[in-house]
């Protein structure tokens, strides 16, 4: 096992967005409060932070969801990995309690790149809806030009960057097409890019 070095402690802000804290409302009615926010994130995804580990800054409502802002202080701990550099090995998610940065990095890809396939199903299916009524599919190297043809009659939601918050990509020509997302790496034409196709390409 690597060999660990010193705790560094620091805090880390929840923001919107990449890293933002959307919390849905389980009652029909009444705010969330700070005390159920602090509650909810310090429990989020099996970690077990000490409440007072989390401090509230900021909650906005939206219907039935939230943005949280919010302070977390907890622990990382730095292993010396290739060529003597410093990387973060693992997070503190509770008393004792550590869990290997890698693997959740991984757990999270994972999820993300379901939900890519799933979004780039639902324009697949939206497209075949467009060919179907127009007899091709639409003939387009721009991915914001084909939201613009879907969208709203064939494709309710507006759907142009995947889960890594880059822009989905497309080519069509009347008889076939790829959708594709970069993936984890964010780099198009590698291992890791998720694609659906239909046709004859």
């Amino acid at each position: 096992m690597l060999k660990r070095y010193g705790l560094i402690f620091f805090s880390l802000v929840l923001l919107t967005a990449g890293v933002g804290f959307i919390a849905t409302r389980a009652r029909a009615a009444g705010d969330l409060t700070p005390k159920e926010a602090r509650r909810l994130i310090a429990r989020m995804a099996g970690i077990e932070l000490p409440s007072d580990a989390v401090r509230i800054k900021e909650i906005s409502s939206f219907g039935n969801s939230a943005t949280v802002v919010a302070r977390v202080e907890t622990a990382f701990r730095f292993v010396k990995g290739e060529k003597d550099k410093w990387r973060v090995a693992e997070i503190r998610t509770g008393d004792r309690r550590w869990e290997d940065l890698d693997m959740l990095v991984r757990a999270l890809n994972a999820e993300k790149s379901q939900r890519a396939r799933a979004e780039l199903e639902s324009i697949a299916t939206a497209l075949e809806s467009y060919r179907r009524e127009r007899g091709s599919y639409i003939e387009s190297k721009s991915e914001a030009v084909l939201i613009d043809h879907l969208n709203p009659r064939y494709l309710a939601r507006i759907i142009r960057i995947d889960p890594w918050h880059q822009p989905y990509e497309y080519e069509g020509g009347r008889d076939a097409f790829v959708l594709r997302s970069a993936g984890p790496d964010g780099k198009l034409n590698t291992a890791d890019d998720i694609l659906r196709t239909n046709g004859s390409r």
